[in-house]
């Protein structure tokens, strides 16, 4: 099949590249130019795993194109179909700006002879019935098709996702799509467009909802008896329940959680439908990121003003390069403002980045150099080199009170004990434990998470 995908980010481009390597011939519509440019020269505009090899192998082909004209392309050999894969941000009061989807499907309606239209952004229920009544044409040659991509392993989620989704009022679209995605395994769950459209705000909630309970769970688990791996473990082995989201840390911040689930609550309002699950999940997560700052506040006290932060990361996960949600968006500008020098270390994010994101803190490229006088640090980024590292030796390069603060629960609580007069682990939030005389190394995970949870 002719296939154009409109909008080349995260979820466009891992399309195409996948689609072309199905064999279908693929035309990637971009129209930033900056973005454009990064194509055209072979190289991917976006951070995924593979995807660099992949995008490659796909141009290899001949098989893919980029181009800023669908209409264009269109008339040069006319697509069977087209994807839409642009962005739906949130606005100011949490609602998705639908700006971009209506642009695209106007550009594709007026294309003549008419493709079939695939919208894959994320809408609230209701979106596509709205348009149909704007577009009377979109009841024969549409679908609503949401994506499931996870970041770090979306091209593996392309070809064998955990389902399908397709809503449609045309029983030809559902052919034309199974046509379409022959070959990539998975079941299917065919629907009506508003449907589909419930279903993916739903399941982001419902992964949202898990990662604020988990992190209530941590909050009451801070006994010298209670050890929340442990707890979240044993919860997890319920098959009805399963270990994914289950990890407690500073909340979620990856690219969908955030604005979907403050979109759904916007579209419950406006409904007037109540919501009280929903807004306690966002409610728990918006308290969650301001933690870190709270145990610096109770550990070292008016000597905050003066002291040195080292943070750790600032990517939500390593594999991803979205920072728009990422927990450090928060955290670090609430501890510059309380704090007088903040030292940011992430092996993936340049200086000229940092100082863009926060001009206010030192970029420091070496993670040791980081450490080297600061009074705490704050991990918020799983990265290798930090869960790797000795830390019994970086302990010795902190001033006191050589405060460490997991933001991510990923540093393993047994070499802890290895560090000199170590102390026990709490969460935030709990009743102070009693702590050894003089410690000289403290770890304040947010709650611990075991390995096997990942």
């Amino acid at each position: 099949m002719r296939v154009a995908v409109v909008g080349q980010g995260y979820v466009g481009l891992t399309g195409a590249v996948a689609l072309a390597l199905q064999g279908h011939s693929v035309t990637g519509v971009e129209q930033d130019p900056g973005r454009l440019r990064t194509l055209d020269a072979g190289e991917a505009p976006v951070f995924e795993p593979g995807l660099p090899q992949q995008l490659t192998a796909a141009l290899a082909t001949g098989r893919l194109r980029f181009t800023d004209g669908l209409a264009e392309s269109h008339r040069w050999a006319p697509f069977d179909t087209v994807l839409i894969t642009v962005g739906t941000p949130p606005r100011s009061d949490g609602s998705a700006d639908l700006s971009q989807v209506t642009a695209a499907l106007e550009q594709a309606g007026n294309l003549l002879p008419p493709p079939r239209v695939v919208l894959k952004s994320t809408v609230p229920p209701g979106t596509s019935s709205s348009l149909a009544g704007t577009c009377p044409w979109l009841r024969e040659r549409y679908a609503y098709n949401p994506e499931f991509l996870n970041q770090g392993s979306a091209l593996e989620d392309w070809a064998a996702p955990a389902r399908v989704v397709v809503g449609t009022w045309s029983h030809d679209s559902e052919r034309a799509l199974r046509e379409l995605y022959a070959g990539v395994t998975g079941p299917w769950v065919v629907t009506t467009p508003t449907s589909a459209e419930m279903i993916k705000y739903a399941s982001n909630a419902f992964l949202a909802m898990k990662i604020s309970f988990s992190n209530e769970i941590a909050r009451m688990c801070c006994g010298p008896d209670t050890d929340v791996d442990q707890v979240m473990q044993g919860v997890g082995y319920d098959p009805r329940i399963g270990h994914a989201f289950l990890q407690p840390g500073l909340g979620y911040g990856d690219s969908c959680l955030p604005k979907d689930t403050a979109a759904l609550a916007h579209w419950a309002s406006s409904a007037g439908i109540p919501a009280p699950l929903l807004r306690a999940t966002i409610a728990v997560n918006d308290a969650q990121a301001g933690l870190a700052l709270q145990i610096l506040r109770t550990e070292l006290g008016a000597a905050l003003r003066d002291a040195t932060i080292a943070v750790l990361g600032v990517r939500y996960e390593p594999w991803s390069d979205d920072l728009r949600a990422a927990p450090s968006r928060t955290v670090v500008p609430a501890i510059l403002g309380e704090a007088a020098r903040v030292r940011i270390w992430d092996p993936a994010t340049d200086a000229v980045a940092v100082a863009k994101l926060f001009p206010a803190a030192d970029a420091v490229p070496d993670l040791s150099d980081a450490l080297g006088g600061a009074h705490a640090v704050v991990l918020l980024t799983e990265w290798p080199q930090a869960i790797e590292a000795d830390w019994p030796r970086m302990a010795a390069r902190l001033a006191g009170p050589r405060l460490l603060i997991d933001g991510k629960n990923c540093l393993p609580p047994s070499g802890w004990p290895a560090c000199p007069s170590a102390t026990g682990v709490s969460a935030p939030g709990c009743p102070p434990r009693p702590r050894p005389r003089n410690p000289s190394w403290r770890h304040e995970p947010v709650a611990r998470t075991a390995p096997s949870f990942r």
